[in-house]
Parts: structure tokens; sequence; C-alpha cells
């Protein structure tokens, strides 16, 4: 028997399994602060065994928070019903679990449905507070393995009680997505700052025009490398410059040197503060804000996310900013809220990459949280080497070994006019017509320069 406080540690299918079991929910409930009754508390630790060892053979895993969605899932109609589920369910295969089933059952058949209810939020109370103690513990070891508890576990038992107050078809998605914030008891990764600042390194002599940028971010990784884990951060940085320079680019390029995902929304295209912070549950469309999503779906405390078209926020029923504002702010994005779940989270570590063309319409309040950096158009040799790496990896993933023109490549380099987006698409469209003619080489069509005509009028 492993010392975790995972049902993986019950060795399912063996005579072992209600020996761990038990033990399991021993160590659970040594934790516990909330104080109960000698039946109350028998009762307690004879069903956290039950569940934990019906859900070891159904999950075959899973944590304490497991075992609170199981007892306040919406399909128990009443107390009695959830007691007497366990006459029919696996995990009492084995002789010896089958037989501490058996007078489970007894001792508990004679309850009214009025003590069954009461003797359920007492182990509802207990088993909260145990989970507010494993966060606490998580939040130590986190301290000792370069990891942050970004889901604290009493805000996460909080959460189930919400979910499970909510309509069925509201319930769903933030289930999912809750059962994916348990994960690691709420904690998540910290990027190899030193590893991530050689990778940024090398990316400088391949794109000329984001060595600033490139530079501020390794000045950050660099202390980050120094401190504490619960000091890792990286300061927000807004790019501003013509489309298809490589401004987004930038952002994948640092998401993929610190090992972490990248997330994308648009300013000017959001519908409202709630796609970040999420919609409360009343509403008819009510959902999980982003934020919340994408630290509970990933492994990392801190994702990259690019907040595209910064100058086109709008001042809308629902705005943005305000939300922003929260994000971009080390102190309240410690404590940001989900409206959704109406719990907090530390979302301090997140990566923000803003984008803009130009400074007009960016609000000052958030001007004032970010460094903002200019973005030149890649000149021809970084545009060529661009073109010949989008070749390669074509020819990595289609295994066609198609050259392109030399000509028609240097001629594209030299195309300023064209912008890195529509270059990738021309690259595509000569791949893809090589390999329909099965040809060695593809031919790039060059568009005709969009020169803009001059209009006068005749004498």
């Amino acid at each position: 028997m492993s010392n975790n406080l995972d049902l993986a540690s019950i060795r399912v299918d063996t005579e072992h399994d209600l020996a761990d079991a038990k033990t399991l929910a021993s160590k659970w409930l040594a934790l516990a602060t909330a104080e109960l009754d000698i039946f109350s508390a028998q009762f307690s630790n004879d069903l956290l065994v039950a569940i934990a060892l019906h859900l070891a053979y159904e999950r075959k895993g899973g944590n304490l928070f497991d075992v609170l969605d199981f007892l306040l899932d919406s399909r128990w109609e009443c107390a009695r019903q959830l007691i007497c589920f366990f006459a029919h369910v696996e995990g009492f295969r084995q002789a010896g679990a089958a037989e501490w089933l058996k007078g489970f059952l007894n001792r508990n058949s004679e309850l009214d449905e009025h003590r069954a209810a009461t003797l359920l939020k007492h182990c509802h109370r207990q088993w909260t507070s145990v989970g507010q103690s494993v966060s606490k513990v998580a939040t130590k070891k986190a301290r000792t393995r370069g990891t942050i508890a970004v889901f604290g576990q009493d805000a996460l038992a909080k959460a189930v009680v919400t979910v499970s107050d909510m309509r069925e078809e509201r319930r769903g998605a933030g289930a999912r997505i809750l059962q994916c914030a348990h994960a690691a008891d709420g904690c998540r990764t910290l990027p190899d700052a030193k590893s991530a600042t050689l990778k940024l390194e090398a990316a400088k002599s391949r794109f000329e025009n984001l060595v600033e940028p490139i530079g501020r971010l390794q000045m950050d990784l660099i202390l980050a490398a120094a401190m504490k884990p619960q000091e890792f951060r990286v300061s927000p940085i807004l790019l501003l410059g013509d489309p298809g320079v490589g401004k987004t680019f930038l952002a994948t390029q640092l998401a993929d040197a610190l090992g972490v995902s990248t997330e994308k929304i648009s300013a000017g295209g959001a519908q409202g503060g709630f796609q970040l912070s999420g919609s409360h549950s009343g509403w008819h469309t009510a959902c999980p804000g982003m934020i919340f999503s994408v630290l509970a779906e990933g492994g990392s405390a801190s994702p990259v996310v690019v907040i595209d078209e910064a100058d086109k926020i709008r001042d809308a029923s629902y705005p943005v900013l305000p939300v922003l504002l929260d994000l971009l702010d080390a102190g309240t994005a410690k404590q940001f809220k989900d409206e959704f779940f109406e719990v907090t989270f530390d979302a301090s570590r997140i990566i923000f990459v803003m984008t803009a063309n130009s400074l007009d319409g960016i609000p000052l309040p958030l001007l004032s949280r970010v460094e903002v950096f200019e973005v030149p158009s890649p000149e021809p040799q970084q545009r060529l080497r661009i073109i010949e790496e989008t070749a390669e990896s074509l020819r990595r993933k289609t295994k066609r070994q198609i050259a392109l023109d030399v000509s028609t490549s240097q001629l594209l380099s030299e195309r300023r006019d064209i912008d890195l987006r529509r270059v990738t698409r021309l690259i595509k469209e000569a791949f893809a017509q090589a390999m329909m003619s099965d040809a060695r080489v593809a031919q790039l069509a060059i568009p005709k320069s969009e020169a803009r005509r001059n209009i006068g009028f005749c004498a």
C-alpha cells in the first residue's frame, strides 16, 4: 500500500482491495477538522470506504473530490437511494469486500429518510474539511517540487457543490472541466526557465525582427530561474506592427520554448469579459471562463495567452477591459474569480502576449500594464528562411521530396507587401499543385503588386 491519498493506491482485483480502501479512508479522515458523534463518524468512515472501493474499480483512479462528486451526484433522488445503490455495484467481488458490504447494508437497513439525509450532510461537512486540509498539504508539496497550487482544494470542493446544484443541461461541461481542475491536487507545473532562455536565444538568429521582445522575455526568465517557484512571473508584452509580421508567431515560439500551450482570444471580437471570467450559472448561455479552462485542462501554471487586436477593444455592455486589467496585475490575478464556478484561483503566472496594429484605440490603463515593442516587417533574408522552413515542414508532413523553385522563392522573399500569412498560403498552394501533377519542383505563383493607382481628371 502506497502513501498516496489517491484511489489508485487501492489494489483492485486482489484480496487486498478492502484493506487498502479502509487504510485510504483512515488517512483521509485523519485530516478532518469537522467533528462528528460516534455513530455519524462510523457511518462516515463506512460510506467513504464503500464509495472509494466502488470508484477504484469503476475509474481505476481518482481522489477525494471524485468521492465528493459521487456524494453530490444529482441522480440521488433521496439519501436512501445512495445507500441502497451499493447492493448491486462493482468493487465488492472479492469475498472479504462482499462480506463487509453485507454488514454495512445490514447496519443501515433501518434508517429512515430523514436520518439518512442528516448522516449524508454530516459526511459532506467532514469530507469537505478533509479537502481543505489536503489543500494545505498540496500547497506545501508544491513549494518543494517546482509546482504551484493554482486551484485550492477548498475552492474546488465549493465548486463541486455549485455545479451539483445546476440544471442538468448546464452541468455537463462544467463538471468535465472541474474534474480536470482536480488533477495533481489542483497544482500545475512551472516552466524550465533556464532551458527556455537557451531556446529563445536560438530563435533570435532566425527572427531578427523579434530580437528586442525576445530579449525582454529572456530577462524575465533569467530572473525567474534564480527565484523561488512562487516568484515566477513573466511581464505582459504588447507587440505593435502590421498584420503578418510575426507578432502571433512570437507567442508560439515562446510557448514552444517553455513547453506550454497557447490560447488566443480576439479582443475586438470578444463577446464580453465573461469569455475570460465565465458567466454566472443563472444565465441561459452560462459557461466556464477561458482562463479557468486553460489552467484546468493543461498541466502548466504558465500557458501563453494571446490577446489579439488590443486596439479594437470595444466599450460593450460586458466590457473585456476590466477583466483584462485584473489579469494583467499579479495582485488581482492571484485571486481571479470564475463566475460560473463562483470560486477564485491563481492566474497570476499566465504569460500574456498582446498584439495590435497601432497604439490608437488602446486604453491607457491597459498600456500602463504592458511593455510595448514595435515589430518591423522581416527583411528579405529572414523571409527567405521562413519560406524554406515552411517548405521543409511540408516535406516532413507529406513525406514528399518537393523542392521550391529558387527564382520564385527569392522573388517572394523580396515582396514585403505580401504578409507572412499569405506567404504560407502561397507555399501550401504550390506544394499541392506539385503533388497533383507529380512534379519534383513547386512553382510559386507570385501575385501582382497591389500598387495604388492614381485617379485624376483630364483637362
